[in-house]
């Protein structure tokens, strides 16, 4: 016998006992039951794609990992142009943490990818305005790498 119910196509209920529970997982209710030792099977189906607002909440999370890192320190704020008065003729679209922040907070990104290419403007910019030996630029690269790390780790590129 196949287990199928010939009258109405389906499998018959599955016999849980009084301490089953329903859980979400993945978007989906399943019957977790402590019961029951046999190993539950997994769908086969694909999972969905992460709709944009999810991505940019992981954006946000993503960010927060970057502006806590011990390397984020030259990236945090906007370069002070008296600090750095050639900086502006050098770096015609600057970037920094801050601003991607505020973007986030204020729903300028409609897709994560935006979010994205700013992130990876902060680094193009540091790159093209320090030489390979100047700290932000060492701190550029340990910093990039982190955001590329949380990137795959959240299956994001």
């Amino acid at each position: 016998s196949s287990g199928i119910n010939a009258e109405y196509g389906r499998r018959p209920a599955r016999k849980v006992s009084e301490d089953a529970e329903e859980v979400e997982e993945e978007g989906h209710m399943r019957v977790e039951d402590p019961q029951n030792t046999s190993r539950s099977r997994r769908s086969t189906t694909p999972k969905r794609p992460l709709a944009p607002s999810e991505k940019l909440k992981i954006g946000q999370k993503i960010l927060e990992h970057l502006q806590e890192d011990e390397n984020g320190w030259p990236f945090l704020y906007p370069v002070d142009g008296d600090e750095v008065p050639h900086y502006y003729t050098i770096i015609p679209n600057p970037m920094d943490l801050s601003t991607v922040e505020k973007k986030l907070r204020t729903n300028r990104y409609r897709k994560f990818e935006t979010f994205q290419e700013d992130v990876e403007l902060i680094f193009l910019n540091c790159f093209h305005f320090n030489t390979t030996k100047a700290p932000a630029h060492r701190a550029g690269v340990k910093l990039q790498r982190l955001f590329h790390q949380k990137l795959d780790e959240y299956k994001l590129r």
